[in-house]
């Protein structure tokens, strides 16, 4: 196997971990409204997709909701169904968009719209899985602002950490990346 794949796959594994024990730290911490979470763990997400790829990004995404679920005893549970569905709207999202990082983005727009999506799926799985009624879109603004503001400050993070990277591998090289 070569050292490259090696690699990748050790970097995917502690993606994977560290957004499990994310997910779990963030689980410690009360919540004003069951649904608000800052959602760190989108964070390993969104640098898998542009570390790595999309393909990556969707295995963090997957394993870490299975993983979490599993460990918290919520398997097929409503909140892993909403999970799920949110996880995988918003990581779609971010994929979609991580051609033009940087270009016509940075990752923190990348993680608005990615927010955005989850929350949107979120109530959209509500309503097809769980309640039976329109009135769920009701909850729209109320999923959808503290949704935003937790993709901004998980795109500030993003962004820092990237141009970090970036800044000490410039370092190491004596290049610009």
């Amino acid at each position: 196997m070569p050292a490259v794949n090696v690699r990748r796959a050790a970097l995917l594994g502690l993606f994977v971990a560290l957004a499990v024990a994310l997910n779990l730290l963030e689980s410690l911490f009360p919540s004003p409204l069951p649904w608000i979470r800052l959602g760190l763990a989108n964070l390993l997400t969104l640098l898998a997709i542009l570390t790595l790829g999309w393909k990556e990004g969707f295995a963090v995404t997957v394993l870490r909701v299975l993983l979490a679920s599993l460990l918290f005893g919520g398997i097929l549970s409503p909140s892993f169904l909403l999970s799920l569905g949110g996880g995988l709207a918003g990581t779609a999202m971010m994929a979609l968009m991580a051609r033009g990082v940087w270009r016509l983005w940075s990752p923190l727009g990348m993680s608005v719209a990615g927010a955005f999506a989850h929350g949107l799926a979120q109530v959209l799985v509500l309503r097809l899985v769980l309640v039976r009624t329109w009135e769920v879109f009701y909850l729209l603004p109320w999923v959808l602002l503290p949704a935003v503001a937790a993709g901004t400050a998980t795109g500030l993070l993003a962004n820092l950490l990237l141009v970090r990277r970036r800044e000490y591998f410039e370092s190491l090289t004596g290049e610009e990346i």
